[in-house]
């Protein structure tokens, strides 16, 4: 499976999402695959600027994941603390497999992947918002999404300054 064929991959069809609490065990079950993702990137780089954007991401991802418990403890219910263990309840398959490009990836290819990655998080949940009718999930699922789309503008501007290119 190459990164590309990885991010255009999405798993909503089979989903069941019923409660504000699946959104988000859901939710956080992807913030999980996501840093496991970017965990498994950075033992195959090489330079330390290119690493540094996925080590932001991974801290970033662990900030969302504490923000969704929180949300879940506020609805009455308890959740695993720890975000090294993946949920069982969702099955994510986002191992990497690395070649010899990836190895040696540019800070620039880097900030384009985590773009990609960024936007198809969004996708993802613009495509959830869509298929519920329930306010309150609604409310949740546009939260989540807008955190998304500020990841890939926030990429986008530092991609855009240093090579003065508009994606």
């Amino acid at each position: 499976m190459t990164i590309g064929d990885l991010l255009a991959t999405t798993e909503s069809e089979s989903l069941e999402l019923k409660s504000t609490a699946d959104i988000l065990k859901f939710s956080i079950s992807k913030e999980k695959a996501s840093i496991q993702f970017y965990r498994d990137l950075l033992r195959h780089l090489s330079d330390p600027s290119t690493q540094s954007i996925f080590e932001v991401l991974i801290q970033k991802e662990h900030a969302h994941i504490e923000t969704l418990q929180l949300e879940i403890e506020k609805l009455g219910h308890t959740v695993d603390t720890d975000i090294e263990k993946p949920d069982s309840a969702f099955l994510w398959d986002e191992q990497l497999e690395t070649d010899e490009p990836v190895r040696h990836m540019s800070f620039i290819d880097a900030l384009l992947l985590a773009i990609q990655k960024e936007r198809a998080a969004f996708r993802l949940y613009a495509k959830l918002l869509a298929t519920v009718k329930d306010q309150e999930l609604s409310e949740v699922l546009l939260a989540l999404a807008e955190e998304e789309m500020r990841h890939v503008l926030q990429l986008e501007r530092e991609y855009e300054a240093i090579t003065h290119h508009e994606l």
